[in-house]
């Protein structure tokens, strides 16, 4: 009779045995790089396509610094696994830079390193510059993770993410995305960082900038839209754009579930706006510890336009919006629009925030179009400057920043925002990631400073 002790040892020694090794492939530029080498750190390969092609579940692709110059877009052949990613990394020592010269990739709705259907792939530290069309691009994939890298100089988005799961995109720049040449009619070049129909996703600290030219339709700085469900926005940073900075539209689906927060966005048209321009509806979205500056429409903005579906179950709390609204729209002047007016809206809850040095602090659609009874919960908001919606247990007096001509909006010491707000909602920590609940004004009991920033006293000498 077969032992069975001896049995199970020897599938396990198979098992094993069949379990490649994880890998390590190297890739240089000429002369040093071949593709017809071995691909180890002695004979790298010479593109990143080749390397692409070779990397297995566990393996790690190692980039010299240089120019790479592809003559085909970079896709992944392969998967790796939650436990054994797929990892593309540059070696430092430089830039690794991939020129798509505007010749790649040959189509639309491309990339020059397009991961499609591939899950659980990291890329690390690349730039991409001069894409025909995106430059990264996450196709119906899971686990993809696109961090340290940038893009410089794309003809539609930056980074474009497509009905995946479980995506973070980190510590990323993106600079003149959305650069299509005017043509009739517009194309549609999507935003400088777009997700889209996505879900379990985190956009966080990355720099988006560089779009002062409206030359096609598109451009915001990043968009989440369509069914994007459980998605996380924070502490990123979105200037100089012609359009808007973050934005969340369900477009014609649902999306719920969102969380915009600690995030600076300034010199953008409008700063945050939810949206359902072709009559989903969005649901469940928390906007909080955000800074919102200079933007010459508006600061934030619950839509109404298009076919304006409904939007429900919506808290906006402790953001610091200052200095939006002088552009030419008397109808958008204010740091909050409550333009939203869908009569299956529900549950807008304003609190903790601090509005100040804006036309209007906040407003609705029209003064001739009052909200639904019950609709807005508005409280604890400092506003400073006229407000044609104030709410209860309001304060109308200068926030008293410590430097807002340098752009320093953290209370001064006297500031009346200090231990003003409301217990809820329940954020642990401000803009900055410092403890949100502390006894600034020093009499005793912690409570919730108003707008982005929590006090926190000089320690003693």
């Amino acid at each position: 009779m077969r032992n069975p002790f001896r049995f199970l040892m020897l599938v396990a020694t198979l098992a094993l045995a069949c379990t490649a090794p994880a890998r390590e492939w190297f890739v240089a530029p000429p002369p040093l790089g071949d593709d017809t080498q071995s691909g180890t750190a002695e004979q790298p390969f010479a593109t990143l396509n080749q390397g692409a092609a070779s990397a297995r579940a566990g393996d790690t692709v190692w980039i010299k610094p240089g120019l790479y110059q592809p003559t085909a877009v970079i896709k992944p052949a392969h998967s790796g696994t939650a436990d054994e990613p797929i990892t593309y990394r540059a070696q430092p020592g430089g830039e690794v830079i991939v020129d798509g010269q505007l010749k790649l990739p040959a189509t639309s709705w491309n990339a020059v390193f397009w991961i499609d259907q591939q899950d659980w792939i990291t890329v690390d530290g690349l730039k991409i510059i001069n894409s025909a069309w995106f430059g990264f691009s996450a196709n119906h994939t899971t686990g993809v993770t696109i961090q340290n890298c940038a893009t410089d100089f794309t003809y539609a988005s930056g980074i474009y993410v497509r009905l995946s799961s479980h995506a973070k995109i980190l510590r990323n720049t993106v600079n003149r995305a959305c650069q299509h040449p005017l043509t009739q009619p517009l194309k549609d070049t999507q935003e400088c960082i777009s997700i889209v129909s996505s879900t379990d996703f985190e956009v966080a600290h990355n720099t988006v900038f560089g779009r002062l030219v409206d030359t096609n339709n598109g451009g915001e700085g990043i968009d989440t839209k369509g069914a994007c469900r459980r998605g996380k926005v924070h502490h990123n940073h979105i200037y100089d754009l012609v359009r808007l900075g973050i934005y969340c539209d369900a477009y014609g689906s649902e999306l719920e579930d969102m969380e915009i927060y600690a995030n600076t966005v300034h010199h953008t048209s409008s700063g945050i706006v939810v949206a359902c321009e072709a009559g989903g509806t969005a649901r469940n979205i928390r906007i909080h510890d955000n800074l919102v500056r200079d933007c010459p429409r508006l600061g934030i903005r619950l839509a109404g336009y298009l076919k304006n579906g409904p939007i429900q179950d919506v808290e906006i709390y402790h953001n610091t919006v200052v200095r939006c609204g002088f552009g030419p729209s008397e109808y958008e002047n204010s740091a909050l629009l409550l333009e939203a007016s869908n009569p299956a809206n529900r549950n807008f809850v304003i609190r903790n925030n601090l509005f100040s040095g804006n036309p209007n602090q906040i407003k609705s659609r029209s003064p001739h179009e009052p909200a639904p009874a019950g609709l807005f919960i508005i409280d604890h908001n400092l506003l400073h400057g006229p407000s044609l919606i104030t709410g209860t247990d309001v304060i109308t007096a200068d926030p008293k920043f410590v430097d807002p001509s340098t752009h320093d909006f953290r209370l001064a010491a006297d500031s009346p925002a200090i231990d003003a707000g409301a217990d809820l909602p329940l954020p642990t920590t401000d803009h900055r990631d410092q403890p949100r609940v502390v006894d600034g004004n020093g009499d005793g009991v912690a409570r919730r400073d108003l707008g982005a920033f929590e006090y926190q006293a000089p320690l003693p000498l």
